[in-house]
């Protein structure tokens, strides 16, 4: 009798065993409940952080002052006083004509680079940097107007990515011909913003349609 008793006893081990419990592990059902967690404070940052936004919001709000900025430091084209200007002669003989900028965000060189840091990495400001024809005199600052014109139109831009510090966008434009009998060009351009220090700031910012 004992040694059926025994015998009993195995087979049910051995059934336990093979069939499992059917309590689920504690520790494996808190981990699993933290990793759904983290997943959505995860997402619900993320969407916070990058509200939708129509092509003209995008536009309007972050590639508006970044165009303009770029548009000032390339060409020269700042707010300015026609009346308050002077002459100058490169190297070269060649003749320029600065006049003061009456923006007031801009009363001097280094509030320029700072504006320009503020919109892109540092790499891209010091690039675009050097393209200026800025100079100082008597506590004013002075720009060569270099402005010319474009025969691209923006047509409209999207998200194409983003993540918490990084955002792609996808620009599309119009190139249109010198001559009526040419063709409408479309063209596609890819930006990309990063989040540097606390700051976003362009790290890729084609110039070509500008």
């Amino acid at each position: 009798m004992k040694k059926f008793s025994m015998l009993l006893a195995i087979a049910m081990l051995l059934c336990l065993g093979a069939c499992g419990t059917g309590i689920e592990s504690p520790t494996e059902t808190q981990t699993t409940s933290e990793k759904t967690t983290t997943t959505e404070a995860t997402a619900t940052i993320v969407a916070t952080a990058f509200p939708e936004m129509t092509s003209d919001e995008i536009l309007e709000e972050i590639f508006q002052p970044a165009i303009e900025m770029y548009t000032y430091l390339e060409t020269g084209g700042f707010s300015n006083d026609w009346e308050d200007r002077f002459e100058y002669y490169d190297e070269e003989n060649n003749r320029h004509i600065y006049t003061r900028v009456t923006d007031p965000r801009f009363p001097s060189i280094v509030a320029v680079e700072a504006a320009a840091r503020e919109i892109f990495s540092e790499e891209l400001a010091q690039r675009f940097l050097s393209l200026t024809s800025l100079i100082e005199k008597d506590g004013k600052l002075y720009t060569a107007d270099r402005s010319r014109g474009g025969y691209l139109t923006l047509e409209s831009i999207r998200i194409e990515s983003q993540s918490k510090n990084k955002i792609i966008y996808r620009l599309y434009a119009v190139s249109w011909p010198d001559e009526p009998d040419e063709p409408v060009i479309n063209e596609e351009y890819s930006y990309t913003r990063e989040l540097i220090n606390g700051n976003w700031v362009f790290t890729v910012f084609p110039t070509e349609w500008i």
